[in-house]
């Protein structure tokens, strides 16, 4: 018997009772004004994120479950200055007899799956050098590695943050990049560029984990994708018979780059017409999804403004100049 279809965080509205399974993305436990305990909960599924609390907790609430736990909750939606929230009734840990759909839990790209690897498959095709087909070849030979590049998110945050997100942004990023270098015609080593553009996030296969809620994993924290991106590339390398010294050393030199600025975690700022390029296109690939997400969760509300975005360090103005028409 499959699981009951869930109500999305999106479709919710003030008044409407819920009962159906979260994530908890984050749990705080607090103390009101009259010195009763509460939760503070931020409850997520595939659709968004929302404010819930438990007022009066009990300690069999706040043992019941932790952070990033897959929760069941009966509770009411209510609404105020600030928004919706849940106001929580019941609350429980979820049963293996629960039959969660975790798809139902974790945001995904919007994109199909299928066309989005038929479409790596034809930029894979354009690279022409024996060398590094052979490299792109072996890497993507790895079943679980072709898997885990075609599910992870690019991000916990910031852009691309839903599954299949790596493979979208990878996909972005060399188009982007391909364009880019039409207009610098023999001076950008095409072949380089778009192995680069498609391998340089490869690291984020190792750097996040995303069963129930997108985290970073042990090797993400303390090492980070772009260390472990290059040691991803550096042993496939290794496996190859042979490959040019230079393409190799230039390669390497891509995915430890991309960053642009030793602040931003690249260990090398770019050096090479290519790590030019590829630093720009995954820049702007990353900064464009961000307006594409904005644009599509205020579409219902038609406001102009974002929020204050704490990484651009800005408001973002959303509306689209259409075009006049007669």
């Amino acid at each position: 018997m499959g699981a009951a279809m869930k109500t999305m965080i999106r479709q919710l509205s003030a008044g409407d009772e819920v009962v159906d399974f979260f994530v908890c993305a984050r749990k705080a436990v607090k103390v009101d004004r009259r010195g009763n305990t509460y939760l503070d909960l931020r409850l997520s599924d595939a659709s968004g994120q929302i404010p819930a609390k438990k007022w009066d907790a009990a300690p069999a609430d706040i043992e019941a479950f932790g952070a990033h736990d897959v929760i069941k909750v009966k509770a009411v939606v209510t609404s105020d200055n600030y928004g919706m929230q849940l106001r929580l009734e019941k609350i429980r840990m979820a049963k293996p007899e629960d039959d969660v759909d975790l798809a139902s839990l974790l945001p995904a790209s919007s994109r199909s799956l299928v066309e989005m690897e038929a479409e790596l498959n034809e930029i894979r095709a354009a690279v022409e050098n024996p060398s590094m087909t052979a490299l792109l070849d072996g890497i993507f030979a790895d079943e679980a590695m072709y898997r885990a590049f075609c599910e992870s998110p690019a991000a916990k945050g910031f852009h691309h943050n839903y599954i299949h997100g790596l493979l979208e942004h990878s996909i972005s990023v060399s188009r982007v990049a391909s364009a880019i270098a039409g207009q610098y015609g023999a001076d950008v080593n095409r072949d380089l560029l778009l192995t680069g553009a498609i391998l340089h996030d490869i690291g984020k296969t190792a750097e996040f984990e995303y069963e129930a809620v997108i985290d970073y994993s042990d090797s993400g924290r303390l090492l980070g994708h772009i260390v472990l991106g290059e040691q991803i590339v550096a042993a496939a390398l290794e496996r190859l018979e042979s490959f040019p010294e230079e393409i190799a050393l230039q390669l390497q030199h891509l995915i430890l780059s991309h960053h642009g600025e030793r602040e931003f975690g690249s260990p090398v700022r770019p050096k090479t017409l290519e790590a030019f390029i590829l630093h720009h296109a995954d820049d702007i690939d990353a900064k464009a999804n961000v307006f594409q997400r904005l644009r599509e969760e205020k579409a219902e509300t038609g406001e102009a403004w974002s929020e204050y975005n704490r990484v651009l360090e800005r408001f973002l103005y959303l509306k689209k100049a259409e075009a006049e028409t007669e």
